[in-house]
């Protein structure tokens, strides 16, 4: 039970992951794709006698990479779209020893280890899409002549990407010795984690595991990143290798055991073998296995919305139509006048477009917006001041909009100015909570004055007033806030102070009636700026940031769910297509959320993004 609590948050073995793995017998090698739902199938063509082996799956389960060959010195890569039935194979400038080909997790980029400048095996990545469109449609067989060279000093196998691979961890080789070592591709920086080979990430990013020998046998272990904490997973007098993880952080692996490799994966310190069910001759050997997420997901992408990318805006659903307003524009943490926007746009499901409206009277990003009638509103905000060092404040207004004239006019103000909060409608008002008033009190004043009042305005009448109870602590910004079941939930935040990141992970239920607040089963870990909404009693969490150090920070893509009945968190083994946070997420529908724009960093950009996603929990 000990491992189960150090490597994951719950284990629920989710049921719609796929796997692929090699299968090595007197025939050759092959690799199997084995569907939660079906029974297991060569991806490999047995007649051609070529070798095949390290395959890979992403997190949709429609797409397979793997390497093949005529031999160990003659391989290629082969990829495979398995509902569309496309087969490409992908080869290196010159014949050599192909290996570990990896998706990074979105899909975009394949990682794979071949030989470098020096002659030794190193990591090379290329984009399949970009590299299809760059050759041409048509093609099978594609030379990889363009492919990015990560680093062509050292030799190196086994990348493992993160999920848009701004990271990887790989196996270096050097001196005698191999170890573990994560590449930060945006900050251009090496770690040594471990001694060992193999390594693998688990989906959170949270684990990397690996297999090191010691004391004359392999044997699987387990890093945590943000603590650098190592613990053994395994201690069989025999080998165990090719480590991997499932959805839920559970680890799996081959080992020689009974003299030939076999599957397992590791539930509350028990071996489980995963070839069950399955034919086994005494001369078949498994190995190398990968995971899908779950494939019960259905994700595809929307229009994007029109105008410059930004994050930090307000939407609101109203009518079947969605109304997106404001944003930032720029940088994170940096606020010149052109960063903010008055900018209103409201999307037509039918006919999967955008169109602009009148601006907002201000120019503001961090506030949000209600629907009532045929009115849109828009609560505070954050905005350019020359008043003030730093040049920023909070906003006091409140700005009506009209549909039927496509006016708007501001009809009252707030309490107190306000931004980074949250606005939830139940019944017809409209609750404002968390945030701050940025509106510094003293020259370069960067902390603000976090709020603890909860206004509620009154969408009938269109007048406000103050709760008669308090924001219960801690109190933050940068929070999600949405409406179950009569009440108002509180997801995550950003702790009081501005001179350092305080994450917070709770998730805070409040009944608007009399403030009787209740705390919820706990972020799996603590972010700010996820966005998050609720389907079928599940809450769901996109994005967001994670702590991986002191002061070390990175936006993650990670897809959350939380059974609200159970009260239980599962990873998902999905992802965004973009590492972010400050994204919106809403109801395209009773089946389908849609989660818009964010800000991320990627490949040294430090950007605002305008991508629309769709997102589906059941096919």
């Amino acid at each position: 039970m000990k491992i189960l609590i150090i490597l994951g948050f719950i284990i629920s073995n989710i049921v719609f992951a796929d796997v692929v793995y090699m299968q090595e017998s007197k025939i050759g090698k092959s690799v199997i794709l084995q569907p939660y739902n079906s029974s297991p199938r060569t991806l490999n063509d047995l007649s051609s006698k070529n070798l095949a082996i390290y395959p890979d799956i992403t997190p949709d389960g429609l797409e397979v990479v793997y390497v093949e060959g005529p031999a160990t010195n003659d391989l290629s890569i082969t990829y495979q779209h398995l509902e569309k039935n496309v087969v490409q194979h992908f080869h290196a400038p010159q014949k050599g020893m192909i290996l570990h080909p990896k998706f990074s997790r979105n899909g975009r980029l394949i990682y794979y280890s071949a030989p470098g400048p020096k002659s030794k095996n190193t990591i090379f990545y290329f984009d399949r899409a970009s590299e299809v469109y760059r050759q041409g449609h048509g093609l099978t067989d594609y030379s990889l002549e363009s492919a990015k060279l990560l680093d062509g000093t050292e030799e190196s196998y086994f990348p493992r990407p993160s999920s848009d691979g701004n990271f990887v961890v790989y196996q270096r080789n050097t001196e005698g010795k191999k170890e573990i070592v994560l590449f930060d591709r945006l900050e251009n920086t090496k770690t040594i984690l471990a001694e060992g080979m193999s390594p693998a990430l688990s989906f959170d990013e949270r684990w990397i595991a690996y297999t090191s020998k010691k004391d004359g046998n392999w044997n699987i272990y387990a890093l945590e990143r943000s603590t650098g904490q190592t613990i053994q997973v395994t201690s069989d007098p025999k080998d165990e290798m090719a480590p991997s993880f499932m959805p839920d952080n559970t680890i799996a692996f081959a080992s020689n055991k009974d003299n030939h490799f076999r599957l397992f994966k590791l539930i509350k310190g028990e071996w489980i073998s995963m070839n069950q069910g399955i034919e086994i001759n005494e001369e078949v050997d498994f190995y190398s296995p990968q995971f899908s997420g779950n494939t019960q997901i259905t994700q595809t992408l929307k229009a994007p919305f029109i105008g410059n990318p930004r994050s930090s805006f307000g939407t609101v659903s109203h009518n079947g139509k969605l109304y997106l307003c404001g944003g930032h524009q720029g940088a994170e943490h940096t606020y010149p006048p052109e960063s903010f926007t008055d900018m209103f746009i409201v999307y037509d499901s039918e006919s999967n477009s955008w169109k602009e409206l009148a601006p907002r009277p201000v120019k503001a990003h961090g506030f949000q917006l209600a629907a009532y009638g045929n009115y849109i509103y828009a609560f505070g905000g954050f905005a350019y001041s020359a008043d003030y060092k730093p040049a920023w404040k909070s906003l006091d207004q409140i700005d009506r909009y009209d549909i039927l004239t496509n006016q708007w006019v501001t009809i009252g103000k707030l309490f107190s100015p306000r931004s980074s909060n949250i606005a939830v409608q139940i019944d017809g008002k409209v609750y404002l909570a968390g945030g701050w008033d940025s509106t510094p009190k003293f020259p370069n004043d960067k902390d603000g004055r976090f709020l603890d009042a909860i206004e509620v305005f009154d969408l009938k009448t269109q007048t406000s007033e103050l709760a008669n109870y308090k924001l219960p602590l801690p109190l933050r910004r940068a929070l999600t806030g949405i409406e179950y079941n009569g009440k108002i939930l509180l997801i995550g935040g950003l702790g009081q102070g501005a001179s350092h990141f305080e994450l917070i992970n709770n998730v805070t239920a409040i009944n608007p009636v009399d403030g009787y607040a209740q705390e919820l089963s706990p972020l799996p870990f603590p972010t700010f700026a996820p966005a998050a909404e609720i389907l079928n009693n599940h809450l769901y969490v996109f994005g967001g940031m994670y702590k991986t150090g002191t002061m070390n920070y990175e936006y993650v893509s990670h897809i959350y769910d939380m059974n609200l009945l159970l009260s239980s968190w599962d990873h998902t083994g999905r992802c965004l297509k973009e590492t972010k946070g400050f994204s919106q997420v809403f109801k395209l529908d009773e089946k389908t959320l849609g989660i818009l724009g964010g800000h991320h960093y990627f490949e040294g950009n430090d950007l605002p993004v305008s991508t629309f996603e769709a997102f589906s929990p059941s096919k």
